[in-house]
């Protein structure tokens, strides 16, 4: 088996438990991996990579993303969200026009720092083990890019928004710094992830249906979730790139999908214009 499975991640598991639990649905008899962990707190799109998919991961990590998140004033949390330990918050009603005018200064490419419980690691550790520990957690900011920042509903103390942003921005920082900009603390409610790249949430299958269904019936092609231009090949050119040959072909530059001339997908190339340079080869 080589594919993608677009999960619907369900609230209250990691995305470790949702690949432990497809791999025990496939009898442990392939590999999986996910393509970009999801908070326990957090639903939607979780792209998993089964077999030699797993190889072609890192084309799908560094994705855009699209999320909408549910924030609320008022309350403090270490971890920025209501999974953690919750404080209230002396906090000035916050109006929806304030709230409005805060949002331009959060989209175009801004800095913001990594909650002190993330994944990030400090000399080895995660951030989230050493708060834990008690330890100070210092983490360098980071320049991301939040391409759109829409405002859903607002009833205060509850708000609601819509995020189109890069990979590697932090929503539970997005929410905690438009609470500090207000002089009000706020932290997420509800977090769910709309899309990755071009694969969003009308396509993902929820855990329960895969566990009723099996896996393979919503076992997705490698190139219907890469996304990228597709090419065929010839027999000759086929063992060629499955050799890590180069191709001659002129196409335009950047990278493509390869498959077979029946179909079967062979990995990823890259062309520069003149010839197509074998990068993942998958089909052997």
């Amino acid at each position: 088996m080589t594919g993608f499975i677009v999960v619907d991640k369900p609230k209250g598991l990691t995305s470790h438990d949702v690949v432990s639990e497809v791999r025990r649905l496939l009898g442990k008899r392939e590999k999986v991996g996910h393509t970009g962990t999801l908070d326990p707190l957090a639903t939607g799109v979780l792209i998993l990579a089964v077999g030699k998919a797993t190889r072609l991961s890192e084309y799908l990590l560094k994705r855009d993303k699209v999320y909408r998140v549910k924030g609320r004033f008022g309350l403090y949390s270490p971890t920025y969200d209501v999974d953690g330990e919750l404080s209230p918050v002396e906090c000035r009603e916050v109006s929806e026009g304030e709230l409005l005018s805060v949002l331009p200064r959060f989209t175009g490419e801004i800095t913001q720092y990594p909650p002190p419980y993330s994944a990030v690691r400090v000399k080895g550790k995660r951030a989230y083990q050493l708060a834990r520990e008690g330890k100070k957690v210092e983490l360098p900011p980071r320049k991301v890019a939040v391409y759109s920042l829409k405002l859903l509903s607002f009833s205060y103390p509850t708000f609601e928004l819509l995020v189109h942003c890069s990979s590697g921005t932090y929503i539970r920082s997005l929410v905690h710094d438009i609470g500090k900009t207000l002089g009000c603390s706020a932290v997420v409610e509800e977090l769910r992830r709309v899309c990755v790249g071009n694969i969003c949430e009308d396509e993902s299958v929820p855990l329960d249906v895969l566990k009723e269904k099996g896996v393979e019936p919503f076992l997705k092609p490698p190139h219907e979730v890469l996304g990228f231009p597709v090419v065929e090949l010839s027999g000759r050119e086929e063992k060629l790139f499955k050799n890590g040959a180069l191709i001659p072909k002129p196409l335009p530059p950047g990278l493509y999908s390869v498959l077979s001339s029946e179909g079967e997908f062979l990995g990823v190339g890259r062309s520069n214009g003149e010839v197509l340079k074998p990068e993942k080869v998958v089909s052997q």
